[in-house]
């Protein structure tokens, strides 16, 4: 038994002194003792020099070392500390497990893994996260203080270790269990204290468990020692990983001096366990002070702290935090807001951090502490104490008001707390955290708060609603409310539970609820609850009986034109709501009548009434809140925001006054003390990019996203550039105000005379910047003396320095490989301090290079940040560098001194004010810090710099790195020297630099005279001379742009020669023996046709072809209220799309040319994302986001926008790639996006999901098919195109690849010229790759060697996917194959198919469940297929065309036909959109269709070869062929009555034919003489005429007699147009479809008018009046028309558009509205009045739209 147990290992424990070798004792190599699972390896190690054991594998779980052998057995190991030798193998997970049993013979396990992202407990079981950085690589001592561990995390005795188990992956070198705390940082016990780490008690390691140590350096250099839980005298404090989910659990952080410790956190549990947070009541120590500042998340980055004799010494080193943060502007995502008691303060959100703010002299109070975006807050009824929670942490912070400090720290649940209330009665405190569906209820006791400083919880409960709002009771605790959008919920605590009543209905009917508010009516003590609803009415629920009382419709009380109720506001004397419809109301107790009412510009959604009942506060929807004085009847704006994150931020030189941009499209101007708003700027369509004040004018210039540019002058818009079309990334003034610089996201950079009234446009060069919007708003900077500008360009590897009045070229610097080996691009450039003649660039490595503007040589580097650096700031003594929510300060000359701080929110850029004493930083808001650094002119001292020195060189020979710390009320201050392998570099002395050389080349090209534009797209880097570099400095490669083989106006520039210079290295090493950014001048250019490779001819490839047309740029867009069509659906599925398909539960993701189709699968309603130009060809998912691609089209890259998978909003648009996206993937855990460029490009990039920002990229020898990222792995992907290979992220974020082998039996069986097209991973990463030939092959990624292969299918195999041992596959054969998986050994892997289903056509995109039994199926028809394989059946889910539509006819019922160029005849139901009968005719395509008006069930259809063919619909039958034309038939329509067909083909023939017969009874050859196609056939409605329309232009007008067979010409019309076509070539007149159709129809409004729209002189419609033979009107359009059509019931035309646009134009003013839905040219649009809907067809894409006007 367990007693006999104790007494045992109690005898036992003397042989165990001081240590046990656990290895040795076992047997472990042995395994008769121990025992070994999976992939366990012996090795020798060159480090340790002895061997050691290598644990891999996929699945850590089936990888391990156990001991003992058998889990009966227990190691009995007494000792009290266990030391684990190790290293974790870089980028694998690895765990590892103990079972203890404690002294009363409670067994826990304890498990330590990389996989854990949070702690977690129980009474049995602690699991800790184990955080691996870089230097966690190295060989490692983890040493845990058992004794100490369970009594701190399960408050019990440790007794004895029962097991242990060491799992993948890691290599291991022993384990020993030791009753004493040895420490290797202590040679001998006669070596006395050597610093602050050796503690006394301390023993040196024994010599078994010592790793080796080179002569002359110590231990720390080159192992790491961890220690948990570590002792109360060296605490680390650590500011949380960003991506972590929970930032304040207990997890394993390093530390500066070697020794890894285990972070001490608070732990809050429940009132049984009689443990809860308490208030430190004795004297802090200097750890518990620095533990207590990181509880109240300083703004100011900490490091490990530790007590230390020599920093009282060093006291005269330490400088003062040089940021504080002053006060913030704006406020959300939080939306709660609360008054003081004294109702002269409110309260609110802003990001991170909660203010307190004056109402009158907007003053303000920081609660500083959290490290996301505050959920909610509230504030008791007396000031006293605060609670606030945050996204992503379940913590609750307690505040104590009046000392602004966190007292205590309180973990909800799992989730974080969305809403939280304070009792007005007792001190209790209600938290709601909701977990969709189910909310969860905590009350807790707040009652000794102020005694004791401690919390308990009194009860849980839970919900299976959605809960929106909650409140306590104002009379007692024990009872409150909640509702979520269609119940209430009253709730009463009884025998120390929560019992809940909930309501749904009132008075039988049920209403979508909005808000809740407690009230009493006649001294009731239950009180009662008032609910606001959508519908606009008040309900009064008695909560002592939960039964309505009353409903109050305010529509009713207060007349029609009451809206939603979003708020309401309950007060003893009266009742206040706030509407949709903008108005504020303050209503009498019983809401019978208003009293008082403020009407707003926009929705109320949030109204407060203060505590006494004196004030009131509004919050709009536009982010403006309002307090109305009840007593004077005054409303004031107290506050407004922007609404959306805010872009960019400028500093008015002349006033004190500030202007901020946001994507909410409105640039704003604030009072930089008061931060009140002086004037808003809305741009309704667009949003501004960039914002910069005239030096000293004081005018703004604000660029826009569509590539307008405005000057802004005390709100109003004085003049207005429309030089460029694209996203303006800068306008940069000169500080002289001399010029202005405009660049825009194409490259193009225009300079403009800046000193005169109005803009004069000096110069424009294309290409120069380097493209993309993600520089913006700083792509072009300005030197303090007016004299340069820099930028990146013209690619983003290079920065270019121009001079600034001349636009001659200084110097051009390629930094892709200046200071590592890696690719390296440019993320930002800032000039230096008026007297230097430094230009800082930042790039996406990380590294800030000092660059020398007259050498051209790098003088120092400085890496801040692991990634890139976004932002760089220079005062006249520091630099400031910012990396999304973190900032540095540096000293500008020596890059010493590092002082790192932490924002409250995402940094989109930052400015100095002209004082230099703050710091403006905007993101999601706008905060302003205070910056006391060194006055200009003061220097430091130079003592200070020879201290910093030699405490540098002492640490590089002791291996010992110091920081020193400041403390300033609740921040702490970092001075950290650079590590001992990154020397400081000093900058070159002026006397050894040469003067510049300019580069010549440049220089001609620009004439200074006047106005040039140049383009440099084909302009080429190549070598220049450079004077020699500094011994001191680094060298890169100076480029410029030469380019012989070119035949623009740049061919005959000289090159620039200097016999003296010598030609700079190249570091950047060659990419198969080629420079992968230099081309040489003999080489072709990248655009040539000699260059283009050769596309594949693999179906998997994405090869599309050029569109003819391109989206105007210039169209105007309606508001969603008031435009007159709306989009409902999209019909089908892109056949061109591959992997476009995303499954996320009702919701089915897919692609229709530029727009992605959110259909829900239960109510089949769609939702459309529309932001791509070109087609989207691929879809890629993670949790919360999807992402999607389409193509380059001439100058615009290809395009990836990221959006929400919930809301549908668009987040973020990223472009790399100069051509086609071929593949597209997320990572398992989603931080990062995989992209693949085509044939043309090879590129793989990798973006930062963060940030959106490039991370990493490479480039192949061979293109790419197919890529999957590993389910297990976050860094490791594979690739399969001409070649397999196996990618991995290293620790230094750099990108390894490695190439797989086939084996020669293997080759002989696929085939010599086999690619690889399709690839998935499986649960235990090994990877199923398939070819073009129809094999299915398996990979190991270890050996990167192909173990097996199969035939799978006949044709190429482009799909596969896996998942429970199952695996689908499919391809160009048209069949989807179940294959069963047994194993993936290659010796015993059984491989068996299950089930087969064949479609229509080739299967490029699909999505399983995760049981492999339901899946979604895409082929290249353009259909979706519903797959069950346990029915084994295939349901058609969405319908599409597999060629081009080319009309499309509405018969008088529910149904539409379509016709296909594949000679399909497809028809259709309207609701349901489905497709109900297809007639298929092989030989010939389907050109044009329509229905007999007397007879819905008959449809005509013209095909190709000149037949015509009419079906019947009921009997699904063709009824009659005929054969009238031998050209292709253009155009088919019947008469009014049905009686007579006539019909145009290609030629201009036009036959009337007998409907019924089938008899020719007329053949019009009138139009024959040009052989120009009839384009048009319309008859009138409102008289007996019909007409015929050629390409020629040329109408023709016809009266009718159908019973007599009469036809008589009765006009005949000419349109003019000019010789030669739209893009300025000759007018070929034997074939006219370059040019835009003649389309003629006769108006159903106005009797003998005639509508024509046609190539000529002008882009117009025509109304021709063919009795008085004149031209009534005319109408201008912006585009040529493709398609017309009239909505007589709106008095609308219909016209779709080359340009891809559909218009609806006004048939008697001529305004207009332009939609967008298509990547094509628009060449169908017509009018469906049965349904009142337009239908407009591009491709084989076709839309519907409802009519609204």
């Amino acid at each position: 038994n367990t007693t006999n147990l104790l007494h045992l290992l109690r005898m036992g424990e003397l042989w165990q002194h001081p240590y046990v070798n656990i290895f040795k004792y076992y047997g472990v190599g042995q395994w008769k003792k121990s025992s070994k699972e999976g992939d366990v390896a012996s090795l020798m190690d060159r480090v340790v020099k002895c061997p050691i054991y290598k644990i891999s594998g996929t699945v850590p779980a089936n990888n391990y070392i156990v001991i003992p052998k058998h889990s009966s057995q227990s190691a009995g190991l007494t000792g009290s500390h266990l030391c684990v030798l190790f290293k974790p193998i870089p980028g694998q997970f690895f765990t590892i497990h103990l079972e203890v049993v404690s002294s009363c013979g409670v067994l826990i396990r304890i498990s330590i893994s990389n996989i854990y992202k949070q702690f977690k407990a129980s009474a049995t079981w602690l699991q800790f996260p184990f955080i691996v950085s870089e230097t966690s690589q190295q060989w490692s001592v983890l040493m845990f203080n058992f004794p100490h561990l369970l009594r701190k995390y399960v408050n019990r005795e440790y007794s004895h270790i029962k097991s242990i188990k060491l799992c993948a992956n890691m290599f291991v070198k022993n384990v020993f269990s030791t009753s004493k705390a040895y420490n290797p940082h202590v040679i001998d016990k006669k070596v006395k204290l050597i610093d602050e780490i050796t503690k006394p008690g301390d023993d040196p390691f024994p010599r078994e468990m010592r790793y080796p140590v080179p002569n002359g350096h110590t231990w720390r250099e080159f192992y790491e020692f961890i220690v948990f839980p570590p002792s109360s005298e060296n605490l680390s404090v650590s500011v949380p990983n960003p991506r972590s989910t929970t930032p304040v659990n207990p997890s394993f952080v390093s530390s500066k001096n070697g020794e890894r410790v285990f972070k001490e956190l608070p732990v809050v549990k429940n009132k049984a366990s009689n443990a809860s947070i308490s208030m430190r009541s004795k004297p802090k120590k200097a750890s518990e002070k620095i533990d207590e500042d990181f509880q109240n998340m300083s703004l100011i980055e900490n490091v490990t702290i530790s007590p230390s004799k020599r920093n009282k010494k060093n006291k005269k080193d330490k400088i003062p935090p040089i940021c504080a943060l002053k006060k913030v502007l704006g406020f959300g995502p939080c939306k709660n807001f609360e008054f003081s008691n004294n109702t002269e303060n409110i309260y609110y959100a802003s990001g991170s951090i909660v203010v307190m703010q004056s109402i009158e002299s907007g003053s303000q109070k920081l609660f500083t502490g959290h490290s996301d975006s505050i959920l909610t807050f509230t504030v008791d009824q007396a000031d006293e104490y605060m609670t606030s929670s945050q996204k992503n942490s379940p913590l609750i912070r307690i505040w104590r008001v009046s000392s602004q400090e966190c007292i205590a720290l309180v973990k909800s649940s799992e989730e974080p707390c969305s809403i939280l209330h304070f009792s007005l009665a007792d001190k209790a405190l209600l938290g709601v955290t909701c977990s969709r569906p189910r909310s969860k209820l905590i009350l807790w006791d707040t009652s000794f708060l102020k005694l004791k400083g401690d919390i308990s919880i009194i009860c849980e409960g839970s919900c299976s609603d959605n809960l929106i709002k909650g409140q306590l009771s104002p009379v007692s605790s024990s009872k409150m409310a909640t509702c979520s959008s269609r119940s209430l919920q009253i709730w009463r605590l009884r025998a120390g539970k929560l019992k809940s009543c909930s309501i749904s209905q009132f008075f039988g009917l049920e209403y979508v609820l909005r808000d809740l508010r407690w009230g009493s009516v006649g001294g009731d003590t239950e009180g009662f609850i008032y609910l606001a609803t959508a519908a606009g009415i008040i309900i009064e629920v008695d909560s002592s009986k939960a039964s309505t009382v009353r409903c109050v419709d305010l529509c009713a009380a207060e007349g029609p034109g009451v809206k939603c109720i979003n708020s309401i506001g309950v007060h003893s004397a009266f009742g206040v709501t706030g509407t949709d419809d903008g108005n504020l109301k303050v209503w009498d107790s019983q809401f019978g009548e208003v009293i008082l009412n403020v009407e707003h510009e926009s929705a109320v959604k949030s109204c407060l009434i203060s505590a006494n009942g004196l004030k009131l506060l509004a919050v709009t929807e536009t982010d403006s809140v309002g307090v109305l004085d009840a007593t004077t009847k005054s409303y004031s704006t107290v506050l407004r925001s922007h609404s959306k994150k805010v872009t960019a931020v400028a500093v008015d030189p002349c006033q004190r006054q500030l202007a901020s941009i946001s994507h909410d499209s409105s640039l704003r101007v604030w009072n930089l003390d008061s931060l009140s708003q002086i004037y808003e700027v809305f741009s309704a369509g667009e949003f501004p990019t960039t914002v910069a004040y005239h030096p000293y004018k004081g005018s703004i210039v604000a660029g826009y996203s569509k590539g307008t540019v405005r000057v802004i002058e005390g709100g109003n818009v004085t003049e207005e550039l429309l030089d460029l079309t694209s996203c303006i990334t800068s306008t940069t003034f000169l500080p002289n105000g001399e010029y202005l610089y405009v660049s825009d996201a194409l490259g193009t950079l225009i300079m403009y005379q800046a000193t005169k009234t109005q803009l004069v446009q000096l110069k424009s060069i294309k290409h120069i910047v380097a493209k993309g919007g993600h520089r913006c708003p700083s792509a072009v900077q300005a030197s303090r003396d007016s004299r340069m500008i820099g930028f990146a360009g013209p690619t983003e590897h290079c920065v270019t320095v121009l001079e600034a009045s001349t636009l001659t070229c200084l110097i051009k610097l390629d930094v892709s490989s200046a200071v590592s080996s890696c690719l390296d691009s440019v993320q930002s450039v800032v000039f230096g301090t008026v007297l230097s003649r430094d230009l800082f660039v930042s790039t996406m490595s990380g590294k800030v290079l000092r660059v020398d503007t007259k050498s051209g040589v790098i003088v120092s580097d400085h890496q801040p940040y692991p990634s890139s650096t976004s932002h760089l700031l220079v005062s006249e003594n520091y630099i400031v560098t910012a990396n999304q929510s973190k900032f540095n300060v540096c000293d500008y000359s020596s890059m010493a001194g590092l002082q790192k701080y932490v924002a409250y929110h995402a940094i989109n850029h930052m400015t100095f004010t002209p004082s230099l004493t703050e710091l403006v930083i905007c993101g999601d808001g706008i905060s302003i810090w205070g910056f006391s650094g060194r006055k200009p002119g003061l220097n430091f001292n130079k003592d200070d710099y020879t201290t910093i020195a030699k405490r540098v060189s002492f640490d590089q020979e002791s291996g010992v790195e110091e920081s020193d710390v400041v403390e300033s009320g609740i921040m702490s201050t970092l001075i950290e020297e650079d590590k001992p392998q990154s020397p400081v570099l000093m900058a070159p002395t002026p006397d050894l630099l040469e003067p510049v050389q300019s580069d010549i080349r440049l220089e001609d090209t620009l004439d200074n005279s006047g106005e040039k534009t140049l383009d440099m797209s084909s302009i080429l880097l190549d070598p220049s001379p450079s004077p020699a570099p500094h011994p001191l400095a680094q060298t890169v490669t100076v480029t410029d742009h030469h380019d012989k083989g070119s035949d623009s106006e740049l061919e005959n520039v000289s090159a620039l020669s200097d016999d003296n210079s010598e030609e700079l290295p190249k570091t950047l090493a060659p990419i198969n023996g080629q420079h992968p950014f230099e081309i040489s001048p003999d080489s072709a250019s990248p655009r040539s046709p000699e260059a283009s490779p050769e596309p594949p001819l693999a179906l998997r490839h994405i090869t599309l072809d050029s569109p003819k047309s391109t989206l105007s740029e210039k169209r105007y867009m309606a508001g969603t209220d008031s435009c007159g069509l709306e989009l409902v659906t999209m019909l089908g599925n892109d056949r061109e799309g591959r992997a476009n398909v995303v499954w996320r539960g009702t919701v089915l993701f897919y692609t229709l040319g530029n727009v992605i189709i959110a259909e829900d699968l239960k109510t089949s309603k769609q939702e459309h994302l529309i932001e791509h130009t070109e087609t989207i060809t691929s879809l890629a998912s993670t949790c919360d986001r999807i992402a999607s691609c389409s193509g380059a089209h001439k100058l615009q890259p290809s395009q990836i926008c990221i959006w929400n998978a919930d809301t549908f909003q668009l987040l973020h648009t990223c472009t790399y790639h100069e051509h086609q996206i071929q593949c597209l993937e997320f990572t398992v855990d989603g931080s990062y996006l995989l992209s693949v460029g085509n044939y043309k490009e090879n590129a793989l990039v990798l973006w930062d999901s963060n940030s959106w920002a490039v991370h990493t990229v490479a480039k192949t020898e061979h293109y790419v098919h197919a890529v999957a990222c590993d389910p297990q792995n976050a860094t490791e992907f594979v690739t399969a195109g001409k070649c397999v290979q196996f990618w991995i992220l290293d620790h230094k974020q750099e990108l390894s690849v490695a190439t797989g082998t086939l084996p020669m039996q293997f080759i002989r069986s696929i085939g010599d010229e086999a690619e690889f097209t399709a690839v998935t991973y499986t649960d235990t990463g090994m990877v199923y790759i398939g070819t073009n030939t129809g094999y299915v092959t398996l990979w190991d990624p270890r050996s990167t060697a192909c173990i097996l292969h199969w035939s799978a299918h006949p044709q190429e195999v482009d799909l596969l996917w896996y998942q429970n041992a199952s695996l689908v596959s499919g391809g160009v054969s048209k069949n989807l194959k179940l294959w069963n998986i047994q194993n993936t050994d290659a010796d015993d892997t059984s491989v068996m198919l299950h089930d087969e289903l064949e479609f229509d056509a080739a299967i490029v995109s699909c999505v399983m469940d995760e049981q492999m039994n339901l899946g979604i199926v895409g082929t290249t028809s353009g259909t979706l297929w519903y797959v069950n394989w346990e029915e084994k059946t295939s349901i058609r889910l969405v319908g599409g065309h597999p060629d081009q539509v080319n009309d499309i006819a509405f018969s008088s019922g529910d149904t539409f036909a379509v016709a296909i160029e594949d000679g399909s005849l497809r028809l259709w139901n309207y609701e349901p959109l489905e497709q109900a009968v297809q007639f298929q005719v092989v030989s010939a395509s389907c050109t044009c269709l329509v229905f007999r008006p007397d007879d819905s069930t008959r449809i005509s259809a013209g095909y190709g070869d000149g037949t015509i063919r009419t079906f019947d619909l009921a009997s699904v039958a063709m009824i009659c062929k005929m054969a009238p034309h031998r050209q292709a038939i253009t155009i088919l329509r019947y008469s009014q009555n049905g009686q007579v067909l006539v019909s145009g083909d290609s030629n201009g023939l036009a036959s009337v034919i007998n409907s019924e017969t089938g008899l020719i009874m007329r053949v019009i050859s009138d139009h024959k003489k040009s052989t120009a196609a009839v384009t048009s056939l319309n008859f009138s409605t409102l008289s007996p005429h019909w007409l015929i329309a050629t390409a020629d232009r040329r109408v023709s007008v016809w009266a009718a007699d159908w019973e007599t067979d009469n036809n008589k010409m009765i006009c005949w019309l000419s349109f003019p147009a000019p010789s030669f076509t739209p893009s300025g070539d000759p007018v070929d007149k034997n074939n006219y479809r370059s040019l835009p159709p003649s389309l003629a129809l006769f108006s159903p409004l106005e009797r003998d008018t005639i509508l024509y729209a046609g190539y000529g002189l002008l882009q117009e419609i025509l109304f021709y009046n063919f009795k008085t033979k004149e031209t009534v009107r005319k109408i201008n359009l912006a585009h040529w028309a493709t398609a017309l059509d009239i909505i007589p019931n709106s008095n609308l035309i219909v016209i779709g558009s080359h340009d891809r646009l559909v218009t609806i134009v006004d048939y008697t003013s001529g305004t207009f509205q332009d939609f967008v839905a298509h990547d094509n040219e628009v060449g169908i649009a017509g009018y469906w009045e049965k349904n009142n809907v337009v239908c407009s067809g591009s491709g084989a894409g076709i839309a519907l739209w409802n009519v609204k006007v």
